[in-house]
């Protein structure tokens, strides 16, 4: 009846196992949302409408990069007209806004409606709207924060105590507190961290432990301790240019004190809770030239950091707040680079006594602490490609997501009963893909480096095809000027000799005009006997034989001419 008992509750949790179990695999699914390439409405595809009214046009725009609101602002500041009253003696005048244009906007439909004077208005508010509402820049902001912490702790301290001397009553030692319990003779980081008197090594001799008057102690506490603490944020912004960006994180971290007060013999611990922030706050400004300018602003906190000698943890904050650099994209800047390192060292114990070679070490202590920071801004700016597409997006969390397979066959059962070769395995997968990742990144590098000197070379020969194009195209044009310079002095030449044809004809027209009403001259014998003798034979005027050859010459000019 026990028994049966017992199955009926094993049997009404097993329901409640089964649908626990459901809702858990639900929950881890990680589902596809189908609606993710819905198109936008065709009523925001439509062109601008009008509407007339009786004092005007109104505008119906929906915004296509920015928001209504900033396009608004803008068309006030760009069309609004102010006029001026007449000031009072000894005021200034006052400005009243001269209702000419008004502009509202929808914030649910992103909508402006500008009312305008009439359509050539409306026009001038459009072919504004088209050389403002362009898409805006969004840029990637990669912050790297490293922070580095170590420190060295080294530390002595000596309890000596000696009752009758030689015999005598000659005492040495320290002093004992309120109980009865002797303190150490020469302390060390103990004053400063009261947990440090709790643990250390012992090294000395003690004898006649608790025998009154005969007691003979010469103890030495000594402790060494080293830290080490490494954080390392990577935080990433994605915003449009001019826009701020911020991220913050948020941690409510648990402290806890320890509390030595008079009276008690154990210390006694507190917890106190405090918030911790990181903040990231950037305001990028994209440049026509390509430069990206950043305002920004960094707090770093932390909680991680040990101190002191029992390395306890404490709250840090740093502030970082620059009003603007200027880098190019792709570059990284360096824009807080911390160091600081400390070092302490306190020696106590009796004069002279504690200079002695090794034997100096029963009469003195020694609270040495060495420690180092450093903590590293690099920001990297760059024009953001925009977003990844949802399915690549989606199988790149399923991935992370899922758990690593598993396969047990009957030997690996045998071998590695509890999976740490397969987990081992698992681990030595991801950093050989992280090495051909690494691997895969160098080669594209190197073959963008390859490709960039091959470009640089094209452009070092087209470079030199185009200054020898500019030096043949410098001599054809000296060649060309030459020969226009000798075709103007060939045409000048012919000019010169059909002058100077003109002034032969002239001079021999002139005797002839003057001399055709007198009767020619009588021959002389010689004349009339040479004429006889020669028949038909006469003299050639001197003046015609040098018209021939100025004729000659106004040709021979011209055909030069037209061949230079």
């Amino acid at each position: 009846m026990v028994f049966f008992g017992g199955c009926g509750e094993f049997f009404s949790h097993k329901p409640t196992e089964l649908d626990t179990r459901l809702i858990l695999s639900e929950l881890k699914d990680i589902k596809e949302n189908p609606f993710v390439k819905n198109p936008l409405p065709e009523l925001y595809r439509q062109p601008p409408a009008r509407l007339e009214t009786e004092d005007g046009v109104k505008l119906f725009y929906f915004t296509k990069q920015h928001s209504a609101d900033k396009l608004a602002q803008l068309i006030e500041t760009q069309f609004s007209q102010f006029f001026r009253t007449k000031a009072a003696p000894k005021q200034p005048a006052k400005e009243y806004h001269k209702p000419t244009y008004s502009v509202s906007t929808h914030s649910s439909t992103n909508q402006l409606i500008v009312h305008c004077p009439n359509d050539l208005d409306v026009e001038k508010v459009l072919d504004f709207l088209e050389k403002v509402d362009v898409p805006p820049i969004q840029v990637n902001v990669d912050c790297l924060v490293l922070e580095r912490f170590a420190d060295v702790t080294m530390d002595w301290e000596t309890t000596v105590k000696i009752e009758n001397l030689f015999g005598e009553k000659i005492t040495l030692g320290g002093k004992e507190d309120e109980s009865g319990n002797l303190l150490p003779a020469f302390p060390g980081a103990s004053l400063r961290e009261p947990a440090r008197s709790t643990f250390g090594l012992d090294v000395g001799y003690w004898r006649n432990q608790g025998i009154a008057g005969h007691e003979f102690r010469a103890v030495v506490d000594m402790l060494i301790s080293r830290g080490y603490l490494k954080i390392l944020m990577n935080p990433s912004i994605e915003t449009v240019n001019g826009q701020k960006g911020k991220v913050t994180l948020r941690d409510n971290v648990p402290l806890e004190k320890i509390i030595f007060e008079p009276g008690q013999e154990k210390p006694f611990s507190s917890t106190e809770y405090q918030w911790v922030e990181d903040t990231l706050e950037v305001t990028p400004h994209v440049f026509a030239d390509g430069s990206i300018g950043l305002q920004t602003k960094i707090q770093l906190g932390s909680k991680s950091k040990p101190e002191g000698v029992i390395q306890r943890e404490i709250i840090t904050e740093r502030f970082i707040d620059i009003a603007e650099n200027r880098i190019k994209p792709g570059d990284s800047l360096v824009i807080g680079g911390i160091r600081k390192n400390e070092e302490r060292a306190v020696i106590r114990g009796v004069p002279l006594l504690k200079d002695i070679p090794l034997l100096g070490i029963l009469f003195s202590s020694k609270d040495f602490e060495d420690k180092a920071t450093e903590v590293i801004f690099i920001l990297t700016p760059s024009i953001s490609s925009g977003g990844m597409e949802y399915a690549e997006m989606l199988e790149d969390i399923k991935k992370k997501q899922a758990r690593p397979e598993l396969k047990m066959d009957l030997q690996s059962t045998l071998t590695d009963p509890f999976g740490s070769a397969a987990y081992t395995e698992h681990v030595e997968q991801k950093v050989a893909r992280a090495e051909f990742e690494q691997l895969k990144a160098r080669i594209e590098k190197a073959e963008a480096l390859e490709e960039m000197d091959q470009i640089k070379e094209r452009l070092l020969r087209t470079a030199e095809q185009v200054l020898a194009e500019k030096t043949r195209a410098e001599q054809a044009r000296a060649e060309a000027i030459k020969a226009r310079q000798q075709a103007e002095n060939a045409r000048e030449e012919a000019t010169e000799a059909e002058m100077e044809i003109e002034r032969i004809k002239a001079e021999i027209e002139k005797p002839q005009s003057k001399g055709s009403n007198a009767k020619p001259p009588a021959k002389r014998d010689g004349e009339e006997a040479g004429a006889e003798k020669g028949g038909e034979t006469a003299e050639v005027p001197e003046s015609e034989a040098q018209v021939e050859k100025a004729e000659a010459e106004g040709e021979r000019g011209p055909s030069e001419a037209g061949k230079a």
